[in-house]
């Protein structure tokens, strides 16, 4: 089974993600309704491709694939991590995650790149209310390597945690919720 990652909404932040996934390795499948959806997605990641390597001291891994998805479901059937970067409207955001919801396992973390809404907010009428953080990062995500995570479940953020440090980021872990 091929490792690879959903992101909901390839914008700025979304596409970021994308590039940050798919430049450490990751196979990555973006969901974006926009009809410049894959132009954009395009954008980012050439940009990531000149800057990211500059960064690092070591050899980046050998590039994952970037596809856009035909749906939530397409590209999240299979994930091991969600990356939800739609837009900061909490009923869209809510409508996401219960589609999200009918088609991962239990255990699939969905983190939101949200920086207004907090994790108790997000995870109202979920089915499973722990697997989903917030997983705010700095932009441009494939530049800063920090994110703020937040949420409920300790062995979910333990989980985030590992993941993004894998793809070299630097978890900053909120000891309490907070708006904004």
């Amino acid at each position: 089974m091929s490792r690879h990652v959903a992101i909901i909404g390839g914008g700025v932040i979304g596409g970021a993600w994308a590039a940050r996934f798919a430049l450490n390795g990751l196979a990555v499948r973006v969901f974006d309704p926009a009809p410049d959806a894959q132009r954009r997605l395009d954008t980012v990641l050439a940009d990531a491709r000149r800057a990211l390597p500059m960064l690092y001291e070591r050899e980046l891994p050998r590039e994952g694939s970037v596809t856009l998805a035909g749906s939530i479901e397409a590209a999240v059937d299979g994930a091991l991590w969600i990356q939800e970067s739609v837009p900061e409207r909490l009923e869209l955001k809510l409508a996401t995650y219960r589609t999200i919801e009918s088609v991962v396992a239990t255990d699939v973390p969905i983190a939101s790149s949200t920086s207004g809404f907090r994790p108790s907010e997000l995870q109202r009428g979920a089915r499973c209310p722990d697997r989903i953080l917030v997983a705010h990062p700095f932009n441009p995500v494939y530049l800063l390597p920090l994110v703020e995570l937040a949420g409920s479940d300790e062995t979910t953020l333990a989980r985030a945690s590992a993941l993004l440090q894998e793809i070299g980021m630097y978890p900053l872990q909120l000891q309490r919720e907070n708006d904004a």
